[in-house]
């Protein structure tokens, strides 16, 4: 083995003893862009494909992203087919960490991305109807809306007629989700009252090597 390949390795031994602290993932893995991959549990509906430890040489940098996780454009993306509310999702994001950067639930920022993230969550539950938690809300101000992650809502896929916030329901209507709908390639946002569970999608940077 090339003597790169070697301190590859054993860099990556070294960063999997600190990484995710509080979970039981101990290895990094370069995932191909076109695997999906998802939590591996006990459900039917997700089933997780073959995951072999690799690292490939990309010109100039490597984008590292832990197991389970698919890397798109620098940054992991991993969907949990379990029910949470809102803010028990984003917390269970939290758990995982690269460095010293928490995941958070997924922000997007594209077309591309929307289309990525309703595409991950089909690929580990083809035939589910579910609504997505992401990680936009207005918490603190009514019609100004920000994501968890810190970074700028500079794109949008509202439904027709949203956000409504609660002009249909008694509650106010403060997070948003991605209504997920295999038969109709839905991919489109409402916001919804925060107690409400639903799956959703963490987003992490990813560990890049030059």
């Amino acid at each position: 083995m090339q003597k790169w390949g070697l301190r590859a390795v054993a860099f990556l031994a070294l960063l999997s003893a600190w990484a995710f602290p509080h979970t039981d993932i101990s290895i990094y893995s370069v995932y191909n862009k076109r695997q999906r991959q998802c939590e591996h549990h006990q459900s039917s509906s997700c089933s997780v494909f073959s995951l072999s430890p690799v690292l490939s040489e990309v010109p100039q940098m490597t984008l590292l992203c832990p197991l389970f996780w698919t890397e798109f454009k620098g940054h992991c993306y991993r969907f949990f087919p379990i029910n949470k509310t809102w803010a028990e999702a984003d917390l269970h994001c939290s758990q995982f960490t690269v460095g010293r950067k928490s995941a958070k639930l997924a922000s997007i920022h594209s077309w591309d991305e929307n289309i990525f993230v309703y595409d991950l969550v089909n690929s580990c539950a083809p035939d589910i109807p579910a609504d997505i938690w992401m990680g936009l809300h207005d918490h603190r101000q009514e019609g100004q809306f920000e994501w968890t992650d810190g970074s700028p809502y500079d794109y949008s896929y509202w439904d027709r007629n949203q956000p409504g916030d609660g002009i249909h329901t008694d509650s106010e209507e403060d997070c948003v989700q991605m209504w997920y709908r295999p038969s109709s390639a839905r991919r489109s946002w409402n916001d919804n009252t925060c107690h409400r569970k639903f799956p959703f999608v963490c987003k992490i940077p990813s560990l890049s090597i030059h």
